[in-house]
C-alpha cells in the first residue's frame, strides 16, 4: 500500500472541505402566484337569472359590467372578495361586457374581459303612445311640461319610471309625477333655460317593466325651448307685464274676472299657455242655453291659459275697463291689437303668473303643474 505524502493529504483535505462543507451563495425567486378569473354565465343567459364572476388564487379588486345599451349592471362582492354576483334583471337580447381585475397575495395582477348575451324576450306592446308638447317645428315655453302617455297601464310604475330620461343642453333639475297608470308628467324645479333642445328618451326595448311585461321599443323625442316669454298679471292693478328673455316687451292693460260669481274670478296661480285659436266662441262655463247668465260670445286672438276656460283674448267691448276695472267672466280681456300681439308671440308652455284673486287655481286645471311646489310635485314620483 502506498501512502501520500503529508503535504498532499493536506491539500486533498482542503479540497473536500471546499466542495462539500458549505452551501453555495445566491438569490432564490419563487414563481409568481397568478390569479385566475372566471365568468359563470350561460352562453345565452336568462336575463332574469344572476351571473357570477369569481377569482382563484387572488381577490377581486374591480368588476364592471355594461350592456350594449350603455347600462351598468349592479352587483355585490362576497365577504372574502373572491366572487361578485349580479343583482337585478338584465336587459333581454343584449350583449354584456364583463371586465374585472384580480390581485394575488404577491401582488400579481390579472386583467379579465369577456362577453355574453342574454336571451331575447317578446315585447308585450307596452310603449310610448304620445309625448306632449312635442311637435316638429314647434318651439315651447320655459314652463313646458313633458306629458308622456303610454299604450297601456304601467305594470310597475317605478320600473317604468326608471327607464325615462330627460336631458337638456343646459343644466336643470326635474322630476316625474304620475297622473294615472297610463300617464306620467315631467316638470323642472325652475323654468327651463330658454333657447335649448331638451331630449326625452324611454329605453324600453328588452327591459322588464314589471310582472311579465317586457318593453317593446325605445322612444326618443326632442323638445325645442324658445324664448322665455313670461307674463305677470295682478288683477288688482289691471295690467299684464310681458317679459321676453328678461326684458319687458309690453305692458298690456287688461280687465280680469269681475267676481260677480265665484267662477268669474280669474284664478290666482301659475297658468301655462295651452293652445291658440284665432277665433273662438266663448260659452258660459257650467251653463246650458236657456239658463240664467248663459252667453255665447265670439272673440278673436284667444290664447288659452287653463282648461276651465280662461284665455287672453281680444275684447273691444271692454276697452273702457282695461287698465281700470275687472268686468270679464274670468278671462283676461285685452284690446284687439294687444291680444293679437300676445297671440303671435305665445308658445305652448309660456307661463302666465296671476296674483290678486281670492280664487286659487287647482294644480290639475289644465297645465297648472307650477301651482305645486317642487317638493309637492316630487311626491308623485314612483322612485
Amino acid at each position: 500500500m502506498k501512502f501520500l505524502p503529508a503535504h498532499m493529504l493536506a491539500v486533498a483535505s482542503l479540497l473536500l472541505v471546499g466542495a462539500c462543507g458549505a452551501p453555495q451563495q445566491g438569490a432564490f425567486t419563487p414563481a409568481p402566484i397568478v390569479p385566475e378569473v372566471a365568468l359563470e354565465a350561460a352562453e345565452t343567459h336568462d336575463p332574469t337569472e344572476p351571473f357570477t364572476v369569481s377569482a382563484v388564487d387572488g381577490v377581486l379588486e374591480r368588476v364592471t359590467v355594461t350592456s350594449d345599451r350603455a347600462k351598468t349592471v349592479d352587483g355585490k362582492f362576497s365577504e372574502d372578495l373572491t366572487s361578485w354576483t349580479s343583482e337585478g334583471v338584465l336587459d333581454a337580447g343584449s350583449t354584456h361586457t364583463v371586465t374585472a381585475m384580480a390581485v394575488s397575495s404577491d401582488g400579481t395582477v390579472t386583467e379579465f374581459e369577456r362577453q355574453f348575451t342574454t336571451e331575447g324576450r317578446e315585447g308585450s306592446g307596452f310603449s310610448v303612445a304620445d309625448v306632449t308638447p312635442v311637435v316638429d317645428g314647434e318651439t315651447v315655453g320655459v314652463g313646458a311640461p313633458i306629458i308622456v302617455t303610454f299604450t297601456e297601464a304601467a305594470p310597475d310604475r317605478a320600473m317604468v319610471e326608471a327607464q325615462l330620461q330627460v336631458e337638456s343642453e343646459k343644466d336643470h333639475e326635474g322630476a316625474w309625477r304620475w297622473m294615472s297608470d297610463t300617464q306620467v308628467i315631467y316638470r323642472t324645479k325652475e323654468y327651463w333655460d330658454a333657447h335649448q333642445t331638451v331630449t326625452f328618451t324611454a329605453t324600453f326595448d328588452g327591459v322588464l317593466l314589471g310582472e311579465d311585461t317586457w318593453g317593446s321599443e325605445d322612444y326618443t323625442a326632442e323638445m325645442e325651448v324658445g324664448p322665455a316669454n313670461i307674463s305677470y298679471t295682478d288683477v288688482n292693478s289691471h295690467y299684464m307685464t310681458v317679459e321676453i328673455d328678461g326684458e319687458v316687451a309690453r305692458e298690456i292693460p287688461i280687465s280680469a274676472g269681475s267676481g260677480e260669481e265665484w267662477e268669474y274670478h280669474t284664478a290666482t296661480g301659475v297658468h301655462l299657455v295651452m293652445e291658440k285659436l284665432s277665433h273662438k266662441v266663448m260659452v258660459a262655463p257650467g251653463k246650458e242655453e236657456g239658463d240664467e247668465g248663459y252667453y255665447e260670445t265670439p272673440v278673436n286672438w284667444a290664447t288659452r291659459i287653463n282648461a276651465s276656460g280662461e284665455f287672453v283674448h281680444g275684447a273691444p267691448w271692454s276697452v273702457y275697463a282695461q287698465g281700470n276695472a275687472n268686468v270679464s267672466h274670468g278671462c283676461l280681456n285685452a284690446s284687439e291689437e294687444n291680444a293679437k300681439w300676445f297671440y303671435e308671440i305665445s308658445q305652448r308652455g309660456d307661463p302666465v303668473e296671476v296674483v290678486g284673486s281670492p280664487r286659487e287655481m287647482p294644480w290639475t286645471n289644465g297645465w297648472g303643474y307650477w301651482v305645486l311646489s317642487f317638493d309637492e310635485w316630487k311626491e308623485g314620483s314612483a322612485l
